[in-house]
């Protein structure tokens, strides 16, 4: 006969390795994502690099709470045009990889992220999400975008995560602003 704490530790088990295997669908997107932009871009290994740390991020808030899975699908659509962008440009100009701090490149990348961060920050600023969510979804759409923009050097990932920010920072202060 089983008793009822092994019934309660087999149970508990299940539920948790069901979270485990809902949280990590992430990767049938971030996968191909990441094998896509290593390829396009030619930064296998900052790509690969990037995508491990955007998957383990995402699995992880996913697995964690509601929250967290609100934040990595907010995030992950935040940074969808940033890493198009990033990958169109890299595919277009390939020169833009050395190119200085100030550059066409950088400013492609930081004018599309800075809406995609408004966006961000009014999609949050609706549910009224607490600052752990803001940081995550914020943290992931800037590992989304750098994958993007991986191809285009440091000036590029620099040029999407300050336009996300920016976007996020000015949406937050809107919003409370108007509350």
């Amino acid at each position: 006969m089983v008793s009822r704490e092994q019934l309660k530790r087999g149970g508990l088990r299940a539920y948790e390795a069901g979270r485990l295997r809902a949280a990590a669908r992430a990767a049938w997107v971030l996968v191909p994502t990441v094998l896509v932009c290593a390829l396009e871009t030619g930064a296998g290994e900052t790509c690969a690099c990037i995508g491990v740390l955007l998957l383990g991020a995402s699995v992880f808030l996913r697995w964690r709470d509601r929250r967290g899975a609100d934040a990595v699908r907010y995030g992950l659509l935040a940074g969808a045009l940033p890493l198009v962008a990033g990958l169109l440009v890299a595919r277009i100009a390939p020169s833009c990889a050395g190119a200085p701090l100030v550059s066409v490149c950088t400013a492609v990348c930081l004018g599309v992220g800075l809406p995609s961060g408004v966006w961000l920050g009014r999609r949050l600023a609706r549910g009224a999400a607490p600052a752990s969510t803001w940081l995550a979804a914020s943290g992931i759409a800037v590992l989304a975008a750098s994958l993007g923009c991986a191809g285009l050097g440091l000036t590029g990932l620099l040029g999407a995560a300050v336009g996300l920010v920016l976007g996020v920072a000015s949406a937050s202060a809107l919003s409370r602003a108007t509350t």
